[in-house]
């Protein structure tokens, strides 16, 4: 069946208009933006499929209907602050601001947040750093959906995290976000939701069998990319969880299954590029490291090499002019969404149209 293509600013506002008939209006704003920006990166797993999810979870009072964020302790270098069980991107956007400030006046900042949710993708965050010439760095954790490596007890979160580094003035930064699994438990949601299989490798059952099935998988466990993955995630957990004062590992609650809030705990750092050497120097540099790998040589089964980030990059442009693609499940759960909240989203179709992908 065709995927319908929705304008992004008519989705933005359709999402912000949803959120608005509960949460501030900035709030709101702040929220869809965030959550558009995903599926214009592709990463359709933390996009407005998350809309309902988010929306059940505020009206369970598992999430506050407006973020009151408090100062816990500040010096020059650093912040922390409690979220006050609000939005997870509220927040998140007033602490990297915080420590983009603090980075530009003493070269270097990290800010930290406890009692808060999901914040949607790192990268939204480390590119407001790279976007005022700084290197951005953000991670979380979050519920504990997946096991360390050679363990079949979950005790750690997927527990993403994001570099950007900035290239130059009109030009892209250099975008790393990942999670800490094989992939981003949002995907297999996703696909549960699309009716898909999963690739096997994603997630095992609850019993530790291989799956392929969406819903057993959600209902066991994901798996880390390897030894690697398992140690990074521990050391997001750290410095997300347990240096925060948020709750880590198997403490956090679950997302969409437990009816408590989660307290999680976000931690972001900034590095102002000018304080170790001058911003055009470093920039040219960028430059020499970009080359070196997107003109090496492709490997069999490559057609060429890319950035970090470029691949979202170049769907982000393609979007942006085009539409963003939405899946008819997706649009149908929004379009129920909606409805309930008041607000008709086919009254925001007037450039819709569906094409086959």
């Amino acid at each position: 069946m065709s995927d319908i293509i929705v304008q992004v600013d008519q989705l933005r506002q359709f999402c912000t208009d949803v959120f608005a008939k509960s949460l501030p209006q900035r709030e709101a704003a702040i929220i869809a933006d965030n959550l558009v920006d995903a599926d214009l990166l592709g990463v359709e797993s933390h996009g407005v499929s998350r809309v309902p999810g988010y929306l059940k979870r505020m009206e369970q009072g598992l999430i506050e209907r407006s973020t009151n964020i408090s100062l816990i302790s500040e010096t020059p270098t650093t912040a922390m602050y409690d979220a006050g069980n609000g939005w997870g991107q509220v927040v998140a956007v007033k602490a990297m601001q915080a420590a983009i400030d603090k980075a530009k006046a003493y070269g270097t900042a990290f800010v930290g947040v406890n009692n808060s949710n999901h914040f949607g993708t790192c990268s939204y965050y480390t590119r407001m750093a790279a976007a005022e010439g700084c290197i951005g760095i953000a991670m979380t954790n979050s519920s504990a959906m997946m096991v360390p490596f050679g363990s079949l007890a979950p005790s750690l979160g997927t527990n993403p995290l994001s570099f950007a580094i900035p290239t130059g003035a009109g030009q892209d930064p250099v975008v790393l976000d990942m999670a800490t699994s094989n992939v981003a438990r949002g995907k297999i949601i996703v696909a549960k939701t699309k009716g898909n299989q999963i690739p096997e490798g994603w997630a095992v059952t609850k019993d530790g069998e291989p799956t392929t099935d969406p819903i057993a998988a959600l209902e066991g466990f994901l798996l880390p990319m390897g030894s690697k993955g398992s140690g990074l995630a521990i050391m997001v957990d750290v410095l997300s969880g347990v240096l925060t004062g948020a709750l880590f590992g198997k403490r956090v609650p679950r997302m969409y299954e437990d009816p408590e809030p989660q307290n999680i705990g976000h931690f972001f750092g900034v590095i102002r590029v000018d304080a170790f050497m001058p911003l055009d120097e470093f920039y040219r540099r960028m430059q020499e490291k970009i080359d070196e790998t997107v003109k090496s040589q492709p490997a069999k089964g490559f057609n060429r090499v890319y950035m970090p980030g470029e691949i979202e990059s170049l769907k982000m442009k393609k979007q942006l002019a085009e539409g963003i693609a939405l899946s008819p499940a997706i649009f149908r759960e929004l379009e129920q969404t909606g409805r309930k909240y008041g607000v008709d989203i086919q009254s925001y179709m007037s450039k819709t149209e569906e094409t086959m992908l």
